[in-house]
């Protein structure tokens, strides 16, 4: 029997929301106390900002916290290494993670902890990579802010298939701002170091049938092309079905898609709660669009 006063929804958000409150506290009271994969954009730009090589080969190239990334994310953040401690960097980017949840989960505490309960989440919290970023800019990105696709492309590769979703979707505005800004993001960070792409470009050459560590034993380019295939899916159905093939399309194309990587799949959430005209089309534009998922949300058991 129901508790009076008390619907099924709210007690199993509930029960997720205890075990996802579990999770965290096991994670931020273990896990925490060391460094996760965050640390390998750190030391990276340590290293560029010391003069050293960034992208290492060999052995060395899979060792613990090697980076493996564009250069863009270490030339952003090499010239706060001087400035900030590395303990200061952890702190800052375990505090943006769980703000960054926070919001995907509307904004509310307890559907945030029941979120944590999704496994894949409460990994990614504890191994600390981009892919609750991830999450956020597709939501963002077919929000409001359609460069943010660019910002997660040169971090990630996959989120660029929200430029070509835009485009199918004839938002030939949003996609033209995301590819100028990409473009402006590649050429001021080749200008300003063009070695460190072609040691890049180096690192990556032959790995487009590596497995690596994913879930998924096929090579990355077969992954890559499922992507593009769900996002031209995607893009001819359009609304909260398109949107949400989008969600499915960035994280099948991630380049690394362990457990943690299908924490992307959170941006489902906010997606599903703005209803049937999803986040990004017309139909929920002049105000409904910016609004949809604290409204819906907020209708939701507490």
């Amino acid at each position: 029997m129901i508790v009076r006063g008390w619907g099924w929804r709210r007690l199993a958000t509930t029960a997720l929301a205890l075990i996802g409150g579990a999770l965290l506290a096991v994670i931020a009271g273990t896990y925490w106390f060391g460094p996760g994969d965050d640390l390998a954009y750190w030391l990276a730009a340590q290293r560029l900002a010391a003069g050293a090589p960034v992208y290492l080969i060999g052995e060395a190239a899979f060792a613990p916290f090697a980076y493996h990334y564009p250069p863009v994310l270490a030339q952003a953040l090499a010239p706060f290494t001087s400035v900030v401690s590395t303990v200061g960097y952890l702190v800052v980017f375990r505090v943006c993670e769980v703000l960054t949840l926070w919001y995907l989960a509307g904004r509310r505490m307890l559907q945030m902890l029941a979120l944590i309960a999704f496994l894949p989440v409460a990994v990614e919290l504890r191994f600390e990579n981009v892919h609750l970023f991830m999450a956020l800019g597709i939501v963002l990105g077919l929000r409001r802010w359609p460069w943010l696709f660019s910002v997660g492309a040169v971090v990630k590769l996959s989120p660029g298939l929200g430029i070509v979703y835009l485009a199918l979707r004839r938002r030939w505005r949003d996609a033209a701002i995301a590819a100028v800004v990409g473009l402006g993001i590649v050429g001021v960070s080749f200008i300003a170091d063009p070695q460190l792409w072609q040691a890049w470009l180096g690192s990556i050459q032959g790995r487009a049938d590596i497995t690596g560590n994913s879930l998924l034993p096929v090579p990355y380019a077969v992954r890559a092309g499922a992507g593009l295939a769900l996002v031209v899916a995607g893009g001819v159905l359009g609304r909260r079905r398109g949107e949400l093939l989008l969600v499915a399309a960035i994280t099948i194309a991630n380049p690394n898609l362990a457990l943690n990587g299908f924490a992307v799949l959170a941006a489902a959430v906010p997606i599903w709660l703005a209803g049937p005209a999803g986040l990004g089309e017309p139909e929920a534009s002049n105000g409904t669009r910016e609004h949809a998922v604290t409204e819906v949300s907020s209708a939701l058991p507490t």
